[in-house]
C-alpha cells in the first residue's frame, strides 16, 4: 500500500475557499494510509478525517522561515516513515518545490494537483521537479507537458445533491412563480469576470425576462456593488461576502440556475457542484465542454460575450419544465461517473501506486 502525503494550504472545514479539501483527505484515507501537512489548521482536526495532521503553525502566528523549517522536518519523518510514499502538494507548486530537496534524497514520488489557469515561472519549476502533474481537465492546465494526468474534479456528490420526492433523482430547478433564481460563487477576481454576467443580466432583463441573480464570495460587495447600482440592478441582484461550504448545497437548492463567466482555461468546481446537485450551469469557458455538450439545454456561450450569455438566460427562461428536468437528471450523471471525489481518490492512488512501484524499480536497478 502506498501512502500519501497531502500538503495543503488550510485545514478547516469552514473556510469558504478551501473548506472542501477536507472531503478530499477522508476520499483518500479511505483507500490508503495519508498523513496531511498544512500551513495552518484552525481548532482540532475535523473528525473522522482520518489521517494524522501536521500544521506549520500560521494560526499562531509562526514566520515564514519557521514553518519553511517545519515543512522540511515533516516532510522528511513523514518519507522515512511512511515508505513507500507519495507527495501530493494540492494546488500550490511551492509545496513541491520546497519539498525537492528531500523527496529526491528519499526517492519519494511527487505529484502537483493544479487545475488553473496562471502559468507561472513557480509552476514551471515545480513541473519539472514533479513526477506528474494531476488536473481536473485535459484543458484545466496551463501548460503541456507529458507529465499530465487528469483524472477528474473531486466533488462529494453525497453532499451535493438535492433529493426530489418523486422518483427524478434531483428536485426540479423550475420555481412555482416562473421566475429564474440565477446564482454564481467564488471570489471577486478578473478571472471570475463578474462585469460580463452583470451587463448580460440586465440585457435579459431589458428583453423582458424575470430573473434575478445572487453573487457570493469574498469581494464581491467592494468590487461589484458600483456597477450593479450603474446597471439599475440594485433590486434584482444579491451581493454576499461567502458562505462556508456547508451551506453552498442549500443555496443551489434554491437557484434555478448557476451562472459561470470564468475565463478560458480555468476550471471552477462550482460548475461541477451545481451539477451534482442537479441545477443547470451556464459556462463560458471551453474546459467544460465535454461536460456541458450534448444536454437537451445549450448551456455554453462565447467568453465575455454579454449578448449571448443573456440569450442563454432567455432560453432557460423559456424551457418547459420537462426539458429542464431532464437536463438536471442528465447534468447529475455526468458529474458522479467522472468527477466524484471518490473517483478523484481512486484515481489519485491509482497513480501514486503506478510512481511508486515505477521508484522501486529504479532503485533495485542501481544496486
Amino acid at each position: 500500500m502506498t501512502a500519501v502525503i497531502f500538503v495543503t494550504q488550510v485545514i478547516d472545514e469552514d473556510d469558504p475557499v478551501l473548506g472542501f479539501t477536507t472531503a478530499l483527505v477522508r476520499a483518500l484515507a479511505r483507500r490508503t494510509e495519508v498523513a496531511v501537512i498544512a500551513n495552518e489548521v484552525h481548532g482540532a482536526a475535523p473528525a473522522g478525517l482520518g489521517a494524522e495532521v501536521i500544521s506549520l503553525g500560521k494560526e499562531a502566528g509562526a514566520p515564514r522561515w519557521r514553518m519553511a523549517s517545519r515543512y522540511e522536518a515533516a516532510v522528511a519523518s513523514l518519507c522515512r516513515r511512511m515508505r513507500p510514499a507519495v507527495l501530493f502538494a494540492h494546488m500550490c507548486p511551492p509545496f513541491l518545490t520546497r519539498a525537492a530537496p528531500v523527496t529526491k534524497l528519499t526517492r519519494t514520488p511527487a505529484i502537483l494537483w493544479y487545475a488553473h489557469l496562471s502559468d507561472t515561472p513557480g509552476l514551471r519549476v515545480a513541473e519539472r521537479l514533479a513526477d506528474a502533474v494531476a488536473t481536473s481537465l485535459p484543458t484545466s492546465y496551463p501548460r503541456a507537458s507529458p507529465k499530465v494526468r487528469p483524472i477528474g474534479q473531486a466533488i462529494d456528490t453525497d453532499r451535493f445533491t438535492v433529493r426530489s420526492p418523486v422518483r427524478s433523482p434531483v428536485r426540479s430547478p423550475v420555481r412555482a412563480d416562473g421566475r429564474l433564481e440565477l446564482l454564481a460563487l467564488g471570489r471577486d477576481s478578473v478571472q471570475k469576470d463578474y462585469p460580463v454576467m452583470l451587463r448580460a443580466l440586465a440585457l435579459a432583463r431589458a428583453q423582458g425576462v424575470d430573473a434575478g441573480l445572487r453573487i457570493e464570495g469574498p469581494g464581491v460587495r467592494v468590487g461589484l456593488g458600483a456597477l450593479v447600482a450603474d446597471l439599475g440592478l440594485t433590486e434584482a441582484v444579491t451581493l454576499g461576502d461567502g458562505v462556508p461550504p456547508a451551506e453552498v448545497p442549500d443555496l443551489l437548492a434554491g437557484a434555478t440556475a448557476l451562472v459561470n463567466t470564468t475565463k478560458a482555461g480555468a476550471t471552477d468546481k462550482a460548475v461541477f457542484e451545481a451539477m451534482a446537485c442537479g441545477r443547470p450551469a451556464l459556462a463560458s469557458s471551453p474546459t467544460f465542454r465535454d461536460l456541458l455538450d450534448g444536454l437537451p439545454l445549450e448551456l455554453r456561450f462565447p467568453g465575455g460575450d454579454c449578448a449571448a450569455l443573456a440569450a442563454a438566460i432567455a432560453g432557460l427562461a423559456a424551457a418547459d419544465e420537462a426539458t429542464l428536468r431532464k437536463t438536471a437528471e442528465l447534468a447529475r450523471e455526468r458529474v458522479v461517473a467522472n468527477h466524484s471525489v471518490d473517483h478523484w481518490a481512486a484515481e489519485v492512488v491509482s497513480l501514486a501506486t503506478s510512481l511508486a512501484r515505477r521508484g522501486s524499480a529504479s532503485t533495485a536497478a542501481l544496486r
